[in-house]
């Protein structure tokens, strides 16, 4: 027995649990970001709803209100606690912006209080400055959407030493300015990705889950918890962000074995599918490692529970990493003595860059990572964010505007 119990120390850990209204400020290693205002937001509503009309040959599908070009979004406002459907104007692209007619726009949890953070479009209109700045993008350009959408300024230490995802100036898409539930979106150009390919090759639904789905399990795997090939990894949780992380790890990092682990026998199946060597339930998990003396080199935790943090503990092997890349509780407490008598190491990480968004594109084309999304109607917004807040979705979901 222990000579005593070492008592456990609470961390409390950001949320992305949103609201769209409530001011909180978010600590990201040594980035502290803070939600828009009220009055920010109203800010952005009166900037998007002043465009007039943008190249008419371009836009197809849009009704007409007094003259002017209008489209469907759904968005926040102050006293909104649901996204709501709007008829607004086509919005005009600033000098250094692309307008982009939305091809799908990706749904996950941090969206109950946003309104789209993941993309994927067609350029339709470029701002005065864009030709000479970005000449990868012309008119008719198939890109994903950038959703940390930092600065990329020389003066930005994060964005000029390769870690734009923490940029501190950044106001995410779909968080402080619109986002990607709309029929067209303006944003600025350095938060374009040319997709590797067609709509035929790369659907627009696979491309805006990537830009998140994919590229956040991408960015804890490779760049933070830097796996190695030939290591083993377990990965807890096995949705649609875990099942990506598989694929990540056994297709892109060349790990020798990687397990899945999850409640679920059909999430279990389909991560075997994917490129699991194993896949176990959480009670089966500890007992198999044990009996067959498999040493775990890196936890990936996409549930972020204090139950799945106190199994990675557990189960890690000494000099270990446990990368919590969930969020299903806003705290998490440790044992210090328990982590320090393993010499265990804990990570956390936020999103990916733009540089490892176009890797995460390219494994996409490459067939290394299959994304599982359903495409729903856009204007089945509201009903969709209902059906994700009772747990009714299976997979990762997509809302495909009908211009």
């Amino acid at each position: 027995m222990p000579l005593y119990t070492q008592p456990k120390i609470p961390i409390a850990r950001p949320t992305l649990a949103l609201n769209g209204l409530r001011t909180h400020t978010y600590t990201r290693g040594f980035a502290t970001l803070r939600r828009p205002t009220v009055t920010q937001i109203q800010s952005l509503h009166k900037s998007s709803t002043a465009a007039s009309r943008i190249m008419s040959k371009n836009i197809s599908g849009s009704s007409s209100t007094n003259g002017q070009e209008s489209m469907v979004a759904f968005r926040f406002a102050p006293g909104w606690t649901e996204p709501h459907r709007s008829e607004l104007s086509i919005p005009m692209p600033q000098p250094n912006e692309v307008v982009i007619k939305v091809l799908a726009g990706g749904l996950c949890h941090s969206d109950v209080g946003a309104s789209g953070h993941e993309g994927a479009g067609e350029v339709i209109a470029l701002g005065s400055n864009v030709a000479a700045t970005h000449p990868d993008l012309k008119v008719g350009s198939y890109i994903a959407v950038f959703g940390p959408n930092a600065c990329f300024e020389a003066s930005c230490k994060a964005c000029s030493t390769g870690k734009d995802n923490l940029c501190p100036n950044a106001v995410w898409i779909g968080l402080g300015r619109d986002g990607s539930w709309a029929d067209y979106m303006a944003l600025p150009a350095s938060s374009c990705v040319p997709v590797p390919g067609t709509t035929q090759e790369i659907s627009p639904a696979v491309v805006a889950v990537a830009t998140d789905a994919v590229l956040t399990p991408y960015h804890a795997l490779k760049t933070c918890s830097k796996v190695q090939p030939g290591q083993t990894v377990l990965c807890l949780g096995v949705g649609g962000l875990g099942l990506n992380a598989v694929a990540i790890a056994k297709n892109c990092l060349n790990a020798g074995t990687v397990i899945a682990c999850d409640m679920r026998h059909s999430s279990l199946n389909q991560a075997l599918e994917v490129g699991a060597d194993l896949a176990l339930t959480p009670e089966a998990l500890e007992g198999y490692l044990k009996e067959h003396s498999i040493s775990i080199d890196v936890v990936a935790d996409f549930c972020g529970t204090q139950h799945t943090f106190d199994l990675s503990s557990r189960v890690v092997a000494p000099g270990g990493i446990v990368h919590i890349v969930g969020l299903m509780q806003p705290k998490l407490e440790i044992t210090p003595l328990e982590m320090m008598a393993k010499d265990m190491t804990v990570k956390v990480s936020f999103w990916g860059t733009k540089q490892e968004l176009v890797e995460v594109l390219q494994a996409v084309k490459d067939g290394k990572v299959k994304p599982h999304v359903e495409e729903r109607p856009l204007v089945d917004c509201e009903k969709v964010i209902e059906e994700m807040k009772a747990g009714h979705l299976r997979s990762r979901v997509a809302l495909i505007p009908s211009h």
